[in-house]
């Protein structure tokens, strides 16, 4: 399992593609960090909710660990090196479950990365606009301990969808669509479901009070089940369905 896990870390840190998405989620997270701390009123920076929002922008790099953990699996499958792999080790499962620890590591790097960034860019703003932090020690513990834990789930949560779907641009495709637009629907409409989602619970888990979100540990709780039943039901279609 140690070995299959090294493998798939591997994978993860050889291929152009990882380096693609590290790159972006810097610049778009850049981008973000700095156009909301320098272009939103000051009035509108001062309370621990605003800053959250603020310094929480590193949660997007769970977006880019999804899609990490989504190209893992669909990458073999379209380019056929799904083959061997299960040929050199047939316990399917073995492999799904290996994948699924790489992908919560390789979450766990976007989002230090991410977050990182964020804070450092948020901080010196607020500091150079001469805002007050309104957050506590903690505060910012749980936004940041919470930001990891989430987008390393995020990247075990890509893995199982991808091993669902296993068409990369049908996954691809659909983690965006549920992400960006049914949640925020559900949300919206429905909010006593709409909190149950993956993003808004791990909005609760960074500290976000908004209107009927989770509390931190109960936002954590629904994440790890998504990422749990995401893989479990990946281990199932892997086990059963044949390699073309």
């Amino acid at each position: 399992m140690i070995a299959q896990t090294k493998a798939e870390l591997l994978k993860i840190r050889s291929t152009r593609t990882t380096l693609g998405l590290l790159l972006g989620m810097i610049a778009l997270a850049f981008l973000i960090a700095f156009l909301t701390g320098l272009l939103t009123e000051a009035g509108q920076l001062t309370s621990k909710e605003d800053q959250l929002g603020l310094l929480g922008n590193g949660s997007l790099a769970g977006v880019f660990a999804a899609l990490a953990g989504i190209l893992l699996v669909t990458s073999e499958y379209r380019f056929g090196t799904i083959r061997p792999t299960f040929l050199f080790t047939p316990r399917r499962a073995r492999v799904l479950a290996a994948k699924l620890v790489a992908g919560l590591l390789a979450g766990l790097a976007f989002g230090f990365i991410g977050e990182g960034l964020v804070l450092a860019i948020g901080f010196a703003i607020l500091k150079g606009r001469g805002i007050p932090v309104a957050l506590d020690g903690g505060d910012i513990t749980l936004l940041v301990l919470g930001t990891l834990a989430g987008v390393a789930l995020w990247g075990a949560i890509g893995v199982g969808l991808g091993a669902i779907v296993r068409n990369q641009v049908g996954a691809v495709v659909g983690l965006l669509a549920w992400g960006f637009i049914v949640e925020n629907l559900l949300f919206a409409f429905v909010p006593s479901i709409g909190r149950f989602s993956p993003v808004h619970s791990q909005n609760a888990m960074i500290g976000l009070t908004t209107e009927h979100l989770l509390s931190p540990a109960a936002g954590a709780a629904v994440l790890i089940a998504w990422a749990a039943a995401l893989g479990l039901i990946g281990l199932a279609v892997t086990a059963r369905h044949d390699v073309d």
